[in-house]
């Protein structure tokens, strides 16, 4: 992973990320696998994810590409980077046990902080996404176990979604809208764990199709085709 964010293109500002494939025998992998672009996203409809924006997978990246082709978004559950982007992009306390949100967050954050992302040409790990198979819990029964409060997880979201909404810029999510409602908790220290200034959530939101207004994803032939 060292010698393919190297061959990035906007290196040592490349952040590598993909969904890593599902296993449950590791070995089946050995040698790696075609790297998936994250290139395309939809809003949920679900009403505990507050229509926040998910992230998906377009095309598999060719091993034999020339080097790593840039995406649209980062993958909560693996990127590669130098550390220095833990400086620019550090991970806001303010959302914590984050799930539904963290994606389009992270990539957010990021991209307007300078940083390109890059789909790797090849996995090198994979993943173990049930682990339910295992006798293990899901992390917002984690929550619930931990805290002895069964509910609290869905509570935090509703205050967690609404943070990075305002991010993203719904615009059901304004300040106003925030203030009018109460919960001003979710603007804390955003001018520290929000968006960069190195380039504008618009310029973001146009390179990406993303339409906030009419919670719309459009294609992005670019992202999908190197």
């Amino acid at each position: 992973y060292i010698q393919e964010a190297k061959a990035a293109k906007s290196f040592p500002k490349a952040v590598l990320s993909a969904y890593p494939p599902g296993f449950q025998n590791f070995g089946q992998y050995k040698g790696g696998t075609p790297g998936a672009r994250l290139c395309s996203c939809a809003f949920s409809e679900s009403p505990v994810e507050a229509h926040i924006i998910r992230i998906n997978v377009g095309m598999s990246t060719s091993p034999k590409a020339e080097r790593p082709t840039q995406i649209a978004f980062i993958a909560a559950g693996f990127f590669f980077a130098r550390a220095e982007f833990l400086t620019d992009v550090p991970f806001d306390p303010y959302v914590p046990w984050c799930f539904m949100g963290e994606e389009i967050a992270l990539s957010m954050r990021a991209w307007t902080q300078g940083w390109d992302i890059y789909a790797p040409r090849q996995n090198l790990i994979a993943h173990q996404y049930r682990p339910g198979r295992l006798g293990l819990p899901k992390f917002w029964e984690s929550v619930g176990r931990e805290s002895k409060r069964p509910n609290l997880n869905t509570q935090l979201q509703k205050h967690v979604i609404r943070r990075i909404k305002h991010m993203v810029g719904y615009p059901t999510d304004s300040v106003a809208d925030i203030e009018q409602a109460g919960d001003q908790i979710v603007l804390t220290d955003l001018e520290h764990y929000g968006l960069g200034k190195v380039r504008t959530r618009e310029e973001y939101l146009e390179l990406t199709k993303i339409d906030v207004v009419n919670q719309q994803c459009h294609p992005m032939h670019w992202c999908n085709h190197g």
